[in-house]
């Protein structure tokens, strides 16, 4: 029986915010962890403090905000950076999705919520799931929309795709798959199928 969120992830470009989307549409909560870790770094919050005291005074800029491009630019070339920023970030966001769910079971508790997280299994926010879904498509097609949706390189998308987990190991963890391999109706036809699943399952 489900009594708590359902994880949802998948791999760049493997359609996932599309299938976020279905959901919502089909009543369900979406609580998005990128758009909570954007957020994490406005002035005033605890992230934007330990963010400075961590990397100092430079990564502002005139008007005091941290300058993110500033900040990506320097994780992205120093695993220890990287790994300082996602230890202040990642447990914000899981602080913040707990208590958002915990919020949403009490105000509806018959509502199905979904936890939108690109890297549910790599951040360990499955173990705060009930059931896991993710959207798998063949890496050649996501290099291709990645390239027609960035205007990437393929060398670039290819990169991109291999700093997440590899879509066969989501596959082999979650508990539901959705295949967006064919057409946006197709993609919404079993999308549909693992909601109901899912809301035939939920601890009522």
């Amino acid at each position: 029986m489900i009594s708590g969120p359902i994880g949802l992830t998948g791999g760049i470009a493997s359609g996932k915010s599309t299938v976020a989307d279905l959901f919502r549409g089909w009543g369900c909560l979406v609580l998005d962890a990128d758009a909570i870790s954007r957020r994490a770094l406005d002035k005033g919050t605890p992230c934007y403090e330990a963010t400075l005291r961590a990397f100092g005074p430079g990564i502002l800029l005139p008007d005091g905000a941290i300058d993110r491009k500033a900040v990506a630019k320097l994780v992205f070339s120093d695993e220890s950076a990287r790994a300082t920023l996602n230890g202040i970030i990642h447990p914000y966001v899981r602080k913040r999705l707990n208590e958002e769910t915990e919020k949403a079971l009490r105000d509806s508790p018959g509502r199905l919520i979904v936890w939108d997280v690109p890297l549910l299994f790599e951040t360990g926010f499955d173990s705060d799931v009930t059931k896991s879904v993710t959207v798998s498509a063949p890496q050649k097609l996501r290099i291709e929309r990645i390239r027609a949706r960035d205007g990437a390189t393929r060398a670039e998308a290819l990169r991109r795709i291999r700093a997440q987990m590899p879509d066969r190991e989501k596959v082999r963890r979650v508990d539901y798959v959705i295949r967006n391999t064919g057409t946006l109706l197709q993609l919404e036809q079993r999308s549909r199928e693992v909601f109901n699943e899912l809301m035939q399952t939920m601890d009522r």
